[in-house]
């Protein structure tokens, strides 16, 4: 069944890497660089599945109808200027869709090569047998499900070790003694009244005694401590012996209990025979390689499997969840840019704005002072490379007046883009100028200016109080790691 399994992951794993491999190949080899989208993070992993997550686009946007909502496709506009809806929406859900190809992918290769590399070790052989370990190795403890009939139950096997002859053995037998009277009763209060499991322990803590169980002769008691009362009418008076043995020296010690009558199900009926047949092959097989496991109860077969922990399906859920949650995350991604951006903005707003005022007072109109600072900026950022929002939006306002679009409508669409009070009360004043033909527009602009290095002041203290609530976690952290080590030091010196 295990090994069915494997080979269906194994399989199921092939195909589905092998599918989206060979899609995404034949969707590149079909588009190649066609694609406008192919044209963004040329050195991104996911660029080789765009063509692919393109044509699953297409397939959903005609029979699902997908589509952004309007918020975020406003969001992503900000964040590419001067791309189209269409554009837009379609980067998006590309992006997304390479990312769920290649985590999918990288899914089936990991399962592959932990299903190759995962080795599964069987205790049980020959559906009933246990191979014990060396008389040098120790215990161990098989986890097992086992099938009697219609019923089953998990229980653990105590595979023992093979024993030793009698070998020399040191002991505190007053010590020892005393523990065991102390905690042999396990949950029971006292003699005169055991219902409970016992607590028939083989060892000693700090003593090198060895403890053993001489159980009574109506075999109420079994050698794990539990009780066999299903056949008791009435309390039953019995002895056992704690036999402690140092190395050829072996003391007994008698315990005298009263044994309470219980009623049981066919059930526990059953799981008590059970126990008492896995009990005798125990003590049959002791010194044998093998723990003989019981095959049948009552003319009813025994199935034995070991108890196995798969993360196969952990791995599946984990992966199913993380995709299910990529697009919130890429959202709050998405959200978290735009608040950058308008973080950008508003820093540079006081230098653009004194720019434009000193190109006005120079000489310059409106429009040659915009061409002024767009130049400036083409040319930083040919050296630079790094784009700024703000010039960026500049820039897509010149192309749309050197494309013949009026003065005014272009500037009043540079306010409404960029969605701020402060930008859109400029291309205010710039379309009024230009309406009305204000005289004093560089006296208002002196204005402004002022206003925005003042507004300028103001952000920068806000951002530096913002950067002291975070450093204040840091700060108090290592103020307890201090107070740690000066306790530390205080208490090792005492």
């Amino acid at each position: 069944m295990i090994y069915l399994f494997k080979i269906l992951t194994i399989t199921l794993s092939f195909m589905v890497s092998m599918f989206l491999i060979v899609f995404s190949f034949i969707e590149k080899k079909k588009y190649g660089d066609s694609l406008k989208l192919c044209e963004k993070d040329k050195k991104s992993l996911k660029m080789n599945f765009y063509p692919a997550s393109y044509r699953i686009y297409t397939v959903l946007k005609n029979r699902l109808h997908i589509s952004l909502k309007k918020e975020k496709l406003n969001n992503l506009k900000k964040l590419n200027i001067g791309s189209e809806d269409a554009v837009v929406e379609e980067m998006y859900f590309c992006s997304l869709f390479s990312i769920i190809i290649l985590v999918l992918i990288c899914i089936s290769f990991f399962l592959m090569f932990f299903v190759f590399t995962s080795k599964e070790v069987f205790v049980i052989e020959k559906d009933y047998f246990i191979k014990r370990h060396e008389p040098e190795g120790s215990n161990r403890h098989v986890e097992v499900n086992v099938s009697i009939g219609d019923e089953k139950k998990e229980t653990v096997i105590d595979v023992n070790a093979r024993r030793y002859n009698k070998e020399k053995f040191a002991e505190k037998l007053k010590e020892a003694k005393n523990y065991v009277k102390n905690n042999f009763l396990g949950e029971n209060k006292s003699c005169q009244k055991v219902d409970k499991k016992l607590n028939l322990i083989s060892f000693i803590p700090d003593n090198a005694i060895e403890v053993s169980w001489e159980c009574d002769s109506k075999n109420i008691v079994s050698e794990d401590g539990s009780l066999n009362r299903m056949e008791l009418l009435e309390a039953e008076q019995i002895e056992i012996t704690a036999v402690f043995t140092y190395h050829n020296i072996e003391k007994k010690m008698p315990l005298e209990l009263t044994v309470l009558p219980v009623e049981k199900s066919n059930s526990e009926i059953m799981w008590d025979e059970w126990n008492k047949m896995f009990n005798k092959f125990e003590e049959e097989t002791a010194d044998k390689d093998y723990l003989r496991l019981p095959s049948s109860i009552n003319g009813m077969k025994i199935l034995y499997q070991e108890k196995t922990e798969n993360p196969v399906p952990i791995i599946i859920v984990i992966s199913v969840i993380f995709i299910v949650l990529l697009p919130a995350f890429i959202d709050s991604k998405t959200k978290e840019r735009v608040k950058q951006r308008e973080q950008e903005l508003i820093i540079d707003y006081p230098e653009f704005v004194e720019k434009f005022t000193l190109l006005i007072s120079a000489g310059l109109n409106c429009k040659g002072a915009w061409y002024r600072i767009t130049d400036e900026y083409n040319t930083k950022c040919e050296k630079v490379k790094k784009k700024r929002y703000l010039y960026e939006e500049m820039v897509l306002t010149r192309r749309h007046l050197e494309n013949g679009m009026n003065e005014s409508r272009a500037y009043e669409m540079f306010g409404k883009r960029i969605g701020l009070l402060n930008y859109m009360k400029f291309s205010t004043l710039l379309v009024q100028n230009l309406k009305k033909g204000t005289s004093d527009l560089l006296n208002i602009l002196d204005y402004e200016a002022e206003d925005a290095l003042k507004e300028r002041q103001e952000n920068a203290k806000s951002l530096g109080e913002q950067a002291s609530t975070k450093l204040l976690m840091p700060m108090m952290i290592m103020m307890v790691e201090i107070f740690a080590i000066i306790l530390y030091a205080a208490f090792q010196n005492m």
